[in-house]
């Protein structure tokens, strides 16, 4: 099954459920582990909380971030000296995020041929099928419900044999992981795609305070870490699918709504600098609603430490 699906094992308040159990006890067996932390009142909906408290443990044993052995179920990832419980659980979105866009979670992300079944499909699949589409979405246009836009647009845009959410509990499924793990937030009119907190959080792992980067390598290093974000592995695919008479590929050198949001938002936030150097030999381009024209830069620089 796939983490989209929310009747087995698609909730991250279940995920995060186990996390913190097992701060606290380091290690323990299965049996405890379930008992235990599944005395937890049943969901609203009325499924049953142990069956989805072990189909999330088992999807995430094989995802890695739990670690099971003859004995005893642990975390893949320790906490740091004198970390918090709440410190910890604040990572943990970029740690699922890092172990769901690996290649051998996601891919294939569609069956071969004309085959209709799920089985040979990347685990995380859908996930990252959903994401790339909908961010490479005009996002200030983007419907927000499956019953009233989501469907048809995706019946209009995608080529047969390439779906990219297959129903409904797939899209809520979809809208709560990607709130999850920093592609979205809430908005009185319902969910808005926006990478800002996943693109933020990545800004480390490659930049130095100060220190100016191409405005492409930044674009790129982007992409490998989250690669449903422009020319991202995962993006180009699900780009590829869209029938060019439905979805317009942005010109070159411009970025998509949804990562030009983020970065405008970063700059506003002093997190980051866009600057535009004269003697640079490539661009970017921030497009806004509609395809206008927000700004260009040449070069990024990271203005201060985020951990």
């Amino acid at each position: 099954m796939s983490i989209l699906n929310r009747e087995s094992d698609g909730l991250y308040s279940i995920l995060l459920t186990l996390v913190t159990a097992l701060i606290r006890e380091k290690e323990i067996s299965r049996d405890d582990l379930i008992s235990t932390w599944g005395r937890i009142p049943p969901q609203e909906d009325g499924k049953d909380r142990l069956s989805r408290l072990r189909g999330t443990l088992n999807r995430w044993i094989a995802l890695g971030l739990f670690v099971e052995d003859e004995k005893y179920v642990s975390l893949a990832f320790d906490p740091k000296k004198g970390e918090s419980v709440e410190s910890y659980l604040v990572r943990i979105p970029a740690i699922c995020r890092e172990l769901a866009f690996r290649s051998e979670h996601g891919n294939p992300l569609w069956p071969e041929g004309d085959k209709v079944t799920e089985e040979d499909l990347g685990v995380t699949a859908d996930l990252c099928r959903g994401l790339a589409w909908c961010l490479c979405q005009d996002i200030y246009t983007l419907p927000t419900s499956w019953d009233r836009g989501v469907n048809d647009l995706i019946k209009y845009q995608v080529v047969p044999g390439r779906a990219i959410i297959q129903n409904n509990t797939r899209w809520n499924g979809l809208a709560d992981w990607a709130r999850f793990l920093g592609f979205a937030v809430d908005t009185r009119a319902g969910i808005f795609f926006d990478p800002t907190t996943a693109v933020r959080s990545e800004l480390d792992s490659f930049m130095k305070c100060g220190v100016q980067i191409p405005a492409e390598e930044f674009a790129s290093q982007l992409a490998f870490r989250l690669p449903v974000l422009d020319t991202g592995s995962y993006r180009v695919e699900v780009e590829r699918a869209l029938r060019p008479e439905a979805w317009s590929e942005p010109p070159t050198g411009s970025l998509s709504t949804a990562l030009s949001f983020a970065l405008r938002r970063l700059q506003k936030q002093n997190v980051i600098d866009l600057r535009t150097l004269s003697d640079a030999n490539s661009k970017l381009t921030l497009t806004r609603q509609g395809g206008r024209v927000w700004d260009s830069f040449t070069h990024v620089s990271l203005k201060e430490k985020l951990s």
